[in-house]
């Protein structure tokens, strides 16, 4: 039995536009066009945007994202079974939009995990899969508040898994100068601009704060299924985008999911690869990167492989023992098109650059394993050494 994890999942301005013909939005083959699945009997994603309706307005801000409901399409196609949405952007529409993605996503057939339609939601959810049993979570760090003003109120945090209470603090800035420039200028045109003036235009960003208190819905939802499932899953929105390493922030959280018993965290957010770690009896991806991307995304920070992502393949042996494998996967642009592939199928290709797909391969292989030194080929899939 295999259960297969991708990074995050965006829509952003560059394929929403290229997508659209005629007042329509066709996002065929982008997603499920990829030899990575033939082996993967459940699929897991971080669907980064909502889907709530062309009412509420689609996606007009590099930072603010809402899908047209064609895009869950391809998700089905492509297969996955259950997506978190538990992230960033999943208040970017406020609770309207959230509660209408949740419905079209139960619509597609696709289960999600992380947020919650009605305050009796179970907060997780168990899969049978040939009698194992696992147990899915799904919290992230923060919603955004600071960008998209949409606070949840007392009555309304069921809404979201948080690791932490949310304090809701906008840290925008309120002087005129600002009030003004954000009027006639979007975020889009003010990166444009700073790249025409070779002015710093995005940076990593670093989570080194340290952790508070967890919020008590995860603690108890973690003591729940250690008594219920054989296998405790949960998937972890935090980091510092485009920081090649886990702030202390991730770092604490990690080893807080751990001391609760959590068998394996998938981590989403940093929009790059970074590394994992195996023991025994626990395993961590901090982060898988961007399975899907558009590669004309103007605010991407290119020198830490935004384009590459992990594919993590689970192999479920039996309720004490499982093996860890994963896949390459890039994405790709040809004659303005835009789709995710196996880094394997691109050696095929004529026009291929085989030496610096080579090189970048084994610059993501090296991050996320930290095996340093290593005769490295370009192959479809590769194992993870588990402690034993």
């Amino acid at each position: 039995m295999r259960i297969s994890f991708t990074g995050d999942i965006m829509c952003e301005l560059p394929t929403l536009r290229k997508s659209k013909i005629k007042n329509q939005y066709n996002f065929d083959g982008i997603l499920s066009r990829s030899d990575i699945f033939g082996k993967t009997d459940y699929l897991v994603g971080n669907l980064e945007t909502v889907l709530a309706g062309k009412n509420a307005k689609y996606s007009k801000d590099i930072y603010s994202y809402n899908t047209p409901d064609s895009f869950a399409d391809e998700l089905s196609k492509a297969g996955f079974n259950l997506v978190s949405t538990a992230n960033n952007h999943c208040l970017d529409r406020g609770k309207l939009g959230l509660l209408r993605t949740m419905k079209v996503l139960d619509e597609k057939n696709i289960n999600y995990i992380g947020t919650n339609i009605d305050k009796n939601d179970k907060r997780y959810r168990i899969v049978d899969l040939e009698n194992i049993k696992v147990g899915f979570l799904a919290y992230t760090y923060g919603s955004n508040y600071s960008i998209n003003k949409n606070k949840l109120d007392e009555n309304d945090k069921y809404l979201v898994n948080f690791f932490e209470k949310q304090e809701w603090i906008d840290n925008s800035r309120k002087d005129n100068y600002s009030k003004l420039k954000e009027k006639i200028l979007s975020a889009e045109n003010r990166v444009k601009l700073m790249k025409v003036f070779k002015k710093e235009y995005n940076r990593p960003r670093i989570d080194n704060n340290n952790i508070g208190n967890l919020d008590k819905n995860l603690i108890e939802d973690i003591s729940f299924l250690k008594s219920k499932v054989d296998y405790i899953i949960l998937l972890m929105h935090s980091g510092g985008q485009f920081n090649i390493k886990p702030g202390i922030y991730t770092r604490e959280l990690v080893k807080k999911l751990k001391e609760l018993g959590v068998d394996l965290v998938i981590g989403h957010h940093p929009h790059i690869v970074q590394e994992c770690k195996i023991y025994k009896d626990f395993f961590v991806a901090y982060s898988l990167g961007n399975f899907f991307m558009s590669p004309d995304t103007i605010y991407l920070i290119n020198e830490n492989l935004p384009m590459y992502s992990i594919v993590l393949h689970l192999d479920i042996i039996s309720n004490i023992d499982y093996q860890l494998s994963f896949s390459i996967a890039k994405i790709v642009k040809t004659n303005g098109y835009e789709r995710v592939v196996n880094v394997y199928d691109l050696l095929k290709y004529e026009n291929t650059n085989k030496d610096k797909l080579l090189n970048d391969c084994e610059k993501i292989y090296k991050i996320f394993t930290g095996i340093k030194s290593v005769n490295f080929d370009i192959k479809k899939e590769y194992k993870l050494m588990m402690e034993k």
